[in-house]
């Protein structure tokens, strides 16, 4: 979707390819899941759980296997990531362009995109030291639900009849993003608070840094 607008006949196809990839991302974890359970028991799998994909190759290819999956497994990860980085440092860009979002060069050469790309990485880097990778995704996921949320919120009271959407589309993901949310929310109360505290403040961060942004910004245009 970051890619949207160098899409040949977006509003068709960015659609498209979002359920291919999805229809794929599925197969491809069902196949995951099986082979997994095919050659490990539960309890195998329950202490192999980071690893257990790499343990569930032993039984087939020995040693080989589990090295090829672990070097399978890295490339993966490295390749995300760094599609990751990218595709949010071109969103800041972009937000920034659109003056939604404050932004400062502290001296640094280069387009906007070079400096988001700069920022992204240099907090990646603080997650990763104050977090585990299995709390950086639990708070990767709560914010993405709530922009989600916040997102098809914004459509339904402002733009839903400039850009032709669907009430009850918008309504019915709302309200599945509450539901999946407060599921998540509720399993992360019991067993690590940490991650809803911080994912309290970030959101206290972000929504009082762009008011203020926002409010400074639209006094600077009038």
């Amino acid at each position: 979707t970051n890619s949207g607008g160098e899409i040949e006949n977006p509003h068709k196809n960015v659609g498209r390819t979002i359920i291919i990839s999805l229809g794929i991302c599925v197969v491809l974890y069902l196949l995951v899941s099986l082979a997994v359970g095919a050659n490990l028991s539960i309890e195998e799998i329950v202490n192999a759980k980071d690893y257990s994909l790499a343990e569930a190759s032993r039984p087939a290819f020995g040693d080989y296997g589990l090295w090829f999956t672990v070097g399978f497994a890295i490339v993966a990860t490295v390749s995300g990531v760094i599609a990751s980085v990218f595709a949010v440092s071109r969103m800041l860009a972009m937000l920034t362009d659109m003056n939604l979002v404050p932004h400062r060069h502290f001296g640094m050469p280069g387009s906007i995109q070079k400096h988001t790309l700069v920022y992204t990485i240099i907090i990646a880097m603080l997650l990763t030291v104050f977090f585990d990778l299995s709390r950086i995704a639990s708070l990767g996921a709560i914010f993405y639900i709530i922009m989600d949320i916040a997102i098809h919120w914004g459509v339904l009271r402002h733009l839903r009849k400039e850009v032709k959407a669907n009430a009850a589309i918008l309504i019915t993901a709302i309200i599945l993003d509450v539901i999946v949310l407060g599921a998540f929310l509720w399993v992360k109360a019991q067993s690590d608070m940490l991650v809803i505290w911080a994912s309290l403040v970030g959101l206290a961060l972000i929504f009082a840094g762009e008011r203020i942004f926002i409010h400074q910004y639209q006094n600077e245009e009038s």
